[in-house]
């Protein structure tokens, strides 16, 4: 028979390197850290009474056996025809241990040695994707040098077997959920682990990993593939984080990749986002019943300065710059609204021309439109709005359409300018409050604002095309701007619209 297949310590006794509890979600840095640190031994792994044992060589995967029938060399080979129970029951009757059985069938030319090696990597699959499917257990590794002929050390062999251990462990939900969650890039690191261009990946994989190309994120790389996909996706980018062969930018707290960190970072995240959603949620329900001091936190006395700065202040509390994109998105229709109303109550206090105005204004405010509840009725920006929340918007807008109106004869462009901005943030579909606006910008010749103005007018005309006057001052807009061919073209759709418009005729004679 030859040499056995572990060998002994110095001392002649193996050597317990490690002993501790596992779960399904870190089993595979222990795999990886025996892989990086090249350790030679064996791993055991228990859950009750089932005990299953995989052997490296050099932090690379040898074999595997446990204490289950399926799972045994010998039964496995007779159950494939590949020997007779009674060749096995004469191979096994001078060896000691189960794992000398592959040497001593080969040794007394029971089964050719290429044979052998597909059933053991059979059996060394089944077994690390068996243990990935336990919640959890105790893990030992003995350390000690492997005195072998049989097996033969392979990298690439190994990592694919710790892929595929981990698109079936059990649970990935939290994991997929914190990747999902961490805006970090993904960058392959240099050099590699793991040749990862000899690897034997499917299509997908392979689409997966060139999408990772220092930009992207997670979810960047999830959102271009098919609906069905994002697990498969999750669990082999995981996989490639805990092996090495990609990182995180900016790196996360430790060298190597722990599972620990994106899911403490992600519950970390989590408590942010609901502490900024309590917050906007709270002043959401608080706005609706103050008064516009009492929106700014100021004073019935307030001077314009210190308006100027509550108003700031009030403002960047709920800048873009301070809350989560999440948050943003999440809560977008109670932020519009308390945007409206911190604007709203400076426009109030700001335009008041004395004290005692401000106070009648604080003291008719329950008697008009305008009132705090009828400001904070919520923007609904789905399908879910109803009827009733759709009519009131409707009417809120039309109130600060007409108060632009109002500031847009008597040539305070800026005021206009501001409430309609405020009705298109409540009716969003109207063309006459965005035509209004583009009105009002178009009067200052600064760049900036004309390009504004033309931006709105263009608006107007997409949600009303058939108002052939909006047409006509668009046209005008461009004529004035010296782009005549852009005129041109407004002029005769209004002609398309109303054929025979005199304005229109006479304004494209000039453009001949």
């Amino acid at each position: 028979m030859g040499r056995p297949l572990w060998g002994r310590g110095t001392r002649g006794e193996k050597r317990l390197t490690m002993e501790k509890h596992f779960s399904s979600q870190s089993l595979a840095e222990i795999f990886r850290d025996l892989y990086l640190e090249e350790r030679s031994g064996v791993l055991q792994l228990s859950q009750g009474e089932t005990e299953k044992r995989i052997y490296f060589d050099r932090g690379m995967i040898l074999f595997a056996e446990s204490n289950l029938e399926e799972e045994d060399l010998g039964h496995r080979l007779v159950s494939e025809g590949k020997i007779s129970p009674g060749a096995l029951a004469e191979a096994r009757r001078n060896i000691t241990e189960s794992k000398d059985l592959a040497q001593a069938l080969v040794n007394r030319g029971l089964i050719g040695k290429e044979a052998l090696s597909h059933t053991c990597r059979f059996i060394v699959e089944r077994v690390v994707q068996s243990v990935f499917k336990w919640n959890g257990g105790m893990a030992r590794f003995s350390e000690g040098w492997l005195l072998q002929e049989i097996f033969e050390s392979d990298i690439l062999s190994t990592f694919e077997m710790i892929l595929k251990g981990i698109s079936t462990m059990v649970g990935f939900d939290p994991i997929r959920e914190a990747m999902r969650g961490m805006d970090n890039r993904l960058v392959i690191r240099q050099p590699t682990p793991v040749p990862v261009e000899r690897l034997a990946l499917s299509p997908a994989h392979g689409f997966i990993l060139s999408r990772v190309d220092g930009t992207t994120t997670v979810n960047d790389v999830i959102s271009i593939l098919p609906q069905g996909e994002e697990d498969l996706a999750c669990r082999f980018l995981f996989g490639l984080l805990v092996m090495g062969v990609l990182e995180y930018n900016p790196p996360l707290e430790h060298r190597a990749f722990r599972v620990t960190s994106i899911l403490r970072d992600h519950a970390d995240q989590v408590a942010l986002d609901r502490l900024q959603e309590k917050m906007i949620t709270d002043a959401y329900e608080s706005l609706r019943r103050k008064t516009p001091y009492e929106v700014l936190a100021v004073g019935t006395g307030a001077t314009h300065a210190e308006l100027e700065r509550a108003y700031g202040e009030a403002k960047e509390r709920f800048s873009r710059e301070r809350l989560q994109p999440r948050v943003r998105e999440k809560m977008r229709a109670e932020l519009a609204v308390i945007e409206s109303r911190l604007v709203e109550a400076y426009l109030t206090m700001t335009q008041a021309p004395s004290s005692e105005a401000k106070e009648q204004t604080e003291s008719e405010a329950p008697a008009v439109p305008l009132t705090a509840d009828g400001l904070l009725v919520r923007v609904e920006m789905d399908k879910t709005k109803t009827k009733r929340a759709l009519e009131e918007n409707a009417r809120i807008a039309e109130d600060y359409y007409n108060k632009a109106r109002k500031y847009m004869r008597e040539g305070d462009f800026y005021n206009a300018i501001q409430y309609g901005k405020l009705a298109i943030s409540y009716n969003p579909d109207d063309a006459r409050f965005y035509f209004l606006v583009g009105d009002s910008q178009g009067r200052n010749p600064e760049a900036r604002w004309q390009r504004m103005a033309e931006q709105n007018f263009v608006k107007a005309t997409q949600l009303d095309p058939w108002n052939a006057e909006y047409l006509i001052i668009l046209g005008r807009f461009y004529k004035r701007r010296g782009l005549k061919l852009r005129a041109k073209k407004q002029f005769e759709l209004a002609l398309e619209v109303v054929p025979g418009h005199e304005e229109a005729l006479s304004e494209l004679s000039t453009l001949r």
